[in-house]
């Protein structure tokens, strides 16, 4: 058996039954890495003897870790997360020879429930842009086509996953750094509601937009994982009459590339005739993406405003410490402001319309060459900031609503295509209830060619971003 194969939650009912071991999972896991990882660079700091040495503590003493939620998973923590004895760069020059001696809270609270952590999973640098490359550890492909993006800022989390080098992973979302990845790679990203995970370090209120959040292969993967981060159970509970969805084919107003257009619609044709009352409908949006951009620059100055002239950092990175840095009172308040006024909108149109979810693309293109550094034209649309191809993501970030990337099919040409589904705030478990719904129509994602992977040289590919 191959239990790298399996999902997170098939992987524990057999380690908790003792069917499969700790490290015979690890083994598996590393198998998958070493043939994938040449070509794909999701994980490219990695200490496989200290998982091994974990691995066999656990397998020779049933009692150590006993009861834990995710005892014996395989997962590797994103690199722009505090990590105690494990270099974390950050993906940039900065950091790159960087060794935290603590844990981030979260870190240190995966590892009491139970997970073999493995090493880090890849970033761009400071998580900036949804296109994982940065210049201290390089470019992660997609495994679905290598020559493409695999999204961001948890790309290296969502290949990994998709490559079955983890069982579970966590990841982190501000414009869609959870859902933009997940989708380029078909997985299951999702990211909470704003303020709903007790592990998260916020600087200053006004910028909660922030957040961390699960990914997994299945829904129920990340459902098991979402309550190991919110430190409540999140248990799956059927849904019982046709669930009703609200539907945007482009939040708006945005330009969406007609490939995922035409995805879209086969998803909510194929919900419709499993018996879903779709409705198009979208709710009030207006000014959501100028406060996005004020209050995510704002953000940075709290951590990085000592980079803004450091060359070492990049120009995208720094234009956006230096906007930060110009913000006055006024407008940040308008900022705030603007952000109150969506959630109140927000909580109405779920209360007037009825519905139980609001359904959208959750990219606006699929996973593009990896020599571009970020999108800028859509479907005939020029763009002018590296965000704002992630404005599908980035509008229902400022709602502060839980939503996710469900894989939802492929393009004509074979590359993933994620749905987003939003949801009620402070109602995430109603959400991974709908999600599951979905996922029984939808079908679960199969894996990419692995083998085709591990037979393909790397140097016959195009180079990322900085050659």
């Amino acid at each position: 058996m191959d239990l790298a194969a399996l999902t997170a939650t098939e992987q524990k009912v057999l380690l908790d039954t003792g069917k499969a071991s700790c490290r015979e999972l690890l083994a598996d896991c590393r198998t998958r890495a070493e043939m994938t990882e040449p070509v794909v660079n999701a994980i490219p700091t990695v200490h496989w003897d200290t998982a091994e040495r974990l691995a066999s503590r656990l397998d020779n003493d049933p009692t150590l870790l006993e009861g834990e939620p995710l005892r014996g998973l395989v997962t590797a923590f994103k690199d722009l997360v505090d990590t105690a004895g494990v270099r974390t760069t950050r993906g940039s020059l900065v950091f790159e020879d960087r060794v935290p001696s603590e844990d981030a809270p979260l870190i240190a609270h995966l590892r009491r429930c139970g997970v073999v952590p493995v090493g880090k999973t890849n970033t761009p640098e400071f998580g900036k842009g949804s296109h994982t490359f940065n210049p201290v550890l390089g470019l992660t492909r997609n495994p679905w086509d290598p020559t493409r993006s695999a999204g961001g800022s948890s790309g290296g989390a969502a290949v990994g996953l998709a490559c079955g080098s983890l069982s579970i992973a966590d990841g982190s979302d501000l414009g869609g750094s959870l859902r933009n990845p997940a989708a380029f790679n078909a997985v299951v990203g999702f990211r909470p509601t704003t303020g709903s995970i007790p592990h998260d370090v916020n600087p200053d209120p006004r910028t909660d937009q922030p957040i961390t959040g699960p990914m997994g292969r299945t829904v129920a993967d990340i459902a098991l994982l979402l309550g190991v981060m919110s430190a409540s159970e999140v248990s799956i509970e059927p849904v019982t009459t046709a669930p009703r969805v609200a539907f945007s084919p482009d939040l708006g107003d945005l330009p969406v590339d007609p490939d995922i257009r035409t995805a879209t619609a086969r998803a909510v044709e194929a919900l419709a005739d499993a018996g879903w009352e779709v409705e198009e409908a979208c709710p009030d949006l207006t000014g959501a993406d100028r406060c996005f951009e004020d209050l995510r620059a704002l953000f940075q100055t709290f951590h990085m405003a000592p980079l803004v002239d450091d060359e070492r950092v990049k120009a995208t990175a720094r234009y956006e410490i230096r906007l930060g840095l110009s913000l006055n009172a006024d407008r940040i308040a308008a900022a705030v402001a603007t952000e109150g006024r969506i959630r109140s909108d927000w909580d109405r149109f779920f209360v007037e319309g009825r519905f139980d979810a609001f359904l959208s693309p959750t990219t606006q293109v699929p996973p593009f060459p990896v020599g571009l550094e970020w999108v800028d034209e859509i479907d005939g649309v020029p763009l002018d900031h590296y965000t704002h191809w992630m404005r599908s993501c980035s509008r229902i970030t400022v709602t502060g609503a839980p939503s996710a990337s469900l894989p939802a099919g492929f393009t004509d040409g074979g590359l993933p295509v994620g749905v987003q589904f939003a949801g009620r705030r402070h109602d995430d478990a109603a959400l991974v209830a709908l999600l599951c719904a979905a996922e029984e129509v939808f079908g679960t994602a199969p894996a990419p060619d692995i083998g085709a992977l591990a037979t393909l040289d790397p140097r016959t590919l195009p180079p990322g971003p900085l050659g």
